[in-house]
């Protein structure tokens, strides 16, 4: 069984240029034909779902795009990062950052303690913290395990899009001095 991850992520090669691909998009997304909403710049897309069908632990999908380098042949790069929105994972990175500093300071005042012979009360902190962590982290699997089904719904509007525009790059011509050469 895999491993769950925080932020699943993927990476995919596609066979149509950047600017095919960031076009279908576009095109899908100004149909508002589907479940999916989304913001598209220059070579990033952010993919959501739409406003009426979220919850706390709805993902979105964010995209970065580039044109393969000239070793990987023509075609299109594409990574993909599945994340809470901004503020959950915000608040999740703050939280468990909080907890690590207050652990750090508390371990040092509890070793302080320590030296001077009195009881390291101090070290109940890093504890508790380790318990608060723990939970966060298993708080956000479950959530991760909840948005499932809007998961595959980003990457299946993805998967439409590249589908698209991989049909819609038009296979290059050969000019008449190539095809004397053929």
């Amino acid at each position: 069984m895999a491993r769950p991850r925080m932020r699943p992520s993927f990476r995919i090669g596609a066979r149509c240029s950047t600017g095919a691909l960031r076009d279908a998009i576009e095109r899908r997304l100004a149909a508002r034909e589907g479940e999916v909403v989304g913001t598209l710049a220059s070579a990033h897309c952010v993919l959501e779902v739409m406003a009426d069908d979220r919850r706390f632990w709805t993902p979105s999908l964010d995209l970065m795009f580039e044109a393969s380098t000239e070793q990987e042949g023509p075609g299109t790069r594409l990574w993909g990062t599945f994340s809470p929105r901004a503020e959950i994972w915000t608040g999740f990175v703050f939280t468990m950052g909080t907890l690590a500093i207050a652990s750090f300071f508390a371990t040092m005042f509890g070793f302080g303690q320590m030296a001077l012979g009195h009881a390291p009360t101090a070290l109940v902190v890093p504890a508790a913290a380790l318990v608060v962590g723990a939970l966060l982290y298993a708080a956000a699997l479950v959530g991760q395990g909840l948005s499932i089904a809007e998961m595959y719904t980003l990457r299946a509007f993805l998967d439409d899009c590249l589908r698209e525009a991989e049909e819609n790059t038009a296979a290059p011509s050969v000019s008449a001095p190539e095809s004397a050469a053929l």
